[in-house]
């Protein structure tokens, strides 16, 4: 390839950088006019529907790039940074039942993101969360079965596509096994080939059926196929591309991830994931920063890193065009998505009735609706004991304890540990025991099985309180994970819908 200047430009059509601020800095404008392949938005680019939607227009006025973002519902919602989620996320639609209303669910996230300019959706999350003790999945996934996930996973594709939002498959071969978050360290999943294709594999077979526009690879080490990470080997993405027949875009997760910083690096670990047939790869959150420096620093960094690679014959110029290709075709899809004549108008996100009916019947009760029903009135105590943090989603939204208290004016909200900090997903700077509520009605609680802290609140508040309702938003499949809890009410996610489904239930 002799050509300086299309090699530059076949490198920066292979990247998708994030950014910090709400509106597009001069590099990023710089970079759409050079060939940028993407960008990812983030929380921090998100104020309002009206400047998110004059974002995403600057941004597709730059160049022909897709505008992405991580919109799952539940605790992973871009949209909902602020404020939370208007909808009800994997596990609840999973407990739910219904893949229908999951359809719904996803059409409804798809008219947001239309509204808001987006193209492309990371979402859905296809793993099967074989392990409770999973520290970033957990509620983020359908649920524990192949083909549970596999049906749901279908019908949150097509009900994207309704919405002429392109669709993302993750986190491929599966992350749903794993008792380490990628974000902060290298996962192994030591499992044979055969128990991969008959549990992780299913779903994703089932997405690519469905006609899914894209799926992410995982920062994760099958020592069955590869010692590389998924994202870095070419076995593990040969089993996508001849075992499940996919022909659509490959992007990586987040490439300023822990498991691939600290393995490989940043810049190299880009190089290495093209050359084994990711197409697009995205570089993460700017604003948790990266070695090689704010976010314009690390997006040159990596373009150097392909054009010099492809000079030193360590990446063919081939596999560059290929994956160039690839971008070229789902970004022009999603142009024409773009210029589409029902395209919605800029609205703030909204839940829809399936959202309310998912959120609803998502609701496990322990040890029955009548035990609980109605328990809640007049001025009471809740208290918030959650700490565990998980990295995709965010700080821990406090959409159940507001509603409760928005219901119930008289009602006095106190959190255990206030999120001034994090330190590996744990929200740091706790209040005091001595200043916990001697009365306590209702306990909120995420996932105390994975925090020790946490599980010490918990069982000190229930020894003083034991009738008190405990509120679990983690994934918690047997309620002997909430043990000595008596009155157990298992969310399954932390939702507007699902905020407003606890509130009907709990409060007379």
């Amino acid at each position: 390839m002799s050509d300086a200047a299309e090699l530059r430009r076949l490198a920066h059509r292979v990247v998708m950088p994030g950014f910090d601020g709400t509106s597009a800095p001069a590099w990023v404008r710089t970079a759409a006019a050079e060939g940028l392949g993407g960008v990812c938005l983030f929380g921090h680019n998100v104020q309002t529907p009206e400047q998110l939607r004059a974002l995403t227009d600057e941004l597709h006025a730059a160049g022909p790039l897709l505008v992405a973002v991580d919109e799952e519902g539940g605790i992973v919602s871009r949209l909902g940074a602020i404020g939370g989620s208007q909808h009800v996320g994997a596990a609840a639609l999973g407990m739910a039942g219904d893949p229908d209303l999951t359809r719904q669910v996803a059409a409804a996230i798809g008219t947001d993101l239309a509204a808001a300019g987006i193209d492309l959706d990371l979402a859905p999350v296809v793993d099967v969360s074989s392990d409770p003790d999973n520290p970033v999945i957990g509620v983020r996934a359908f649920g524990t079965e192949p083909s549970v996930v596999a049906e749901h996973a279908r019908a949150y594709v097509e009900g994207l596509r309704e919405a002429r939002i392109l669709s993302c498959a993750k986190h491929f071969p599966g992350h749903g096994d794993t008792r380490v978050d990628s974000h902060v360290g290298l996962p192994r999943i030591d499992v044979d080939l055969e128990t991969l294709r008959a549990r992780d594999l299913v779903p994703f077979a089932a997405a690519v059926e469905a006609g899914v526009d894209v799926v992410m690879t995982a920062h994760i080490v099958f020592p069955a196929l590869d010692e590389r990470p998924a994202t870095l080997s070419r076995t593990v993405l040969r089993l996508l591309r001849e075992d499940l027949g996919f022909t659509g875009l490959i992007t990586s997760d987040a490439m300023d991830m822990r498991a691939i910083v600290d393995s490989v690096g940043l810049a190299p670990g880009c190089v290495a994931a093209l050359d084994a047939g990711v197409d697009l790869v995205g570089l993460g959150n700017p604003v948790l920063g990266t070695p090689e420096g704010d976010d314009e620093t690390t997006f040159r960094s990596v373009v150097d890193a392909i054009v010099a690679a492809v000079g030193s014959g360590e990446l063919a110029p081939e596999r560059l065009r290929e994956a160039a290709g690839r971008v070229d075709a789902l970004a022009a899809r999603g142009a024409a998505r773009g210029t589409a004549e029902d395209a919605a108008a800029v609205r703030a996100p909204r839940s829809s009735p399936a959202d309310e009916e998912a959120a609803a019947r998502s609701l496990r009760v322990t040890p029955g609706v009548e035990a609980v029903r109605g328990s809640l009135r007049g001025s009471p105590s809740i208290v918030d004991v959650r700490r565990h943090r998980n990295v995709a989603g965010g700080r821990n939204a406090g959409l159940v304890g507001e509603e409760l208290r928005r219901r119930l004016p008289g009602a006095r909200l106190t959190r255990a540990f206030e999120a001034t900090g994090v330190v590996g997903g744990q929200a740091a700077g706790e209040v005091s025991e001595g200043e916990l509520p001697d009365r306590t009605d209702a306990i909120l609680t995420g996932s105390p099985w994975l925090d020790e802290r946490e599980s010490a609140v918990l069982a000190t508040l229930l020894a003083r309180n034991p009738d008190a309702v405990v509120i679990c938003t983690g994934w918690a499949p047997e309620v002997t994970a909430l043990s000595p809890a008596r009155n157990v009410v298992r969310t399954f996610g932390d939702s507007a819908p699902t905020a407003r489904a606890v509130a009907d239930l709990l409060v007379r």
